[in-house]
């Protein structure tokens, strides 16, 4: 799949313009002959951090492509214990009415009832499957800006079997960001060289100063952050940063899709 990045394809469209320009006023070279074609200049592209990157996939082909929203959440929502939309729908097929889920907002339709009164249906995905909730007036004008598409929620739902589906219904919607960063306490960020630390600098900086890039002022809670410099000889040596950072599975995301970031460890 070809991504583009902020910036490259304007550096594209005005250099293609340019040329368009030229040929429709008959201008050529002063000596004649072909002239050799000036480089299109880009400056540094700066790539999609992930879940911007999955978005951009969901609305191009409808479906999740390189990977789900969901997944740097996984260790987040085993400590919040909350279901898959799978294992709730067995679980409400097994006789339960209602539990925690988790989804990212993939649509979003409102209706008008028969007795006038709005309605939303909210479409929702996990690493398990895509699914729908329904929620009424009250809950609607509550929680119409949580439930806006792109965004990764906690919901409390309950549900019940009807014609062999099962058909939920939106209680309550938090965050899922302010509800993992409650149970994590820092980040260890491992590399093998010096490359990436002015890239993960920028982004610890942008996301302790509240303007991170898909996240949001107040969106993830403080903690501590290490640098982890991998040796040749198989030993680490470990630097704890000063100060406290604004932590959260997505800030781990943004810094993982850093180039020459190994990976990053949850604590």
């Amino acid at each position: 799949m070809c991504q583009l990045y902020d910036g490259t394809d304007a550096a594209l469209l005005a250099t293609a313009q340019r040329t368009q320009d030229d040929a429709a006023r008959g201008q050529s070279e002063l000596f004649g002959g072909a002239a050799s074609p000036a480089p299109i200049i880009v400056g540094t592209p700066e790539p999609w951090l992930p879940a911007e990157r999955l978005q951009r996939e969901y609305e191009a082909v409808g479906f999740f492509l390189s990977g789900h929203p969901l997944d740097d959440y996984a260790a987040a929502l085993k400590r919040l214990r909350v279901q898959s939309w799978s294992e709730f729908a067995r679980a409400v097929k097994g006789g339960a009415g209602a539990g925690r889920v988790a989804g990212t907002v993939v649509a979003r339709t409102e209706r008008r009832t028969k007795n006038g009164s709005k309605m939303g249906i909210i479409g929702l995905s996990d690493p398990s499957g895509h699914y729908e909730a329904v929620l009424f007036a009250e809950g609607l004008a509550q929680y119409r800006d949580l439930l806006e598409p792109g965004t990764a929620v906690l919901l409390f739902l309950t549900a019940e079997v009807q014609a062999d589906e099962v058909r939920a219904r939106i209680q309550s919607v938090e965050p899922l960001d302010e509800a993992a960063a409650k149970m994590q306490r820092g980040l260890r960020v491992f590399l093998r060289d010096q490359e990436p630390l002015a890239s993960v600098a920028k982004r610890l900086e942008t996301m302790k100063n509240g303007g991170a890039r898909n996240g949001g002022e107040g969106a993830a809670g403080e903690g501590e952050v290490s640098m982890v410099l991998l040796l040749h000889n198989g030993s680490e040596v470990e630097v704890k940063l000063p100060g406290r950072f604004k932590v959260s599975p997505q800030i781990a995301g943004a810094i993982k899709a850093v180039t020459g970031v190994v990976t990053v460890e949850a604590l």
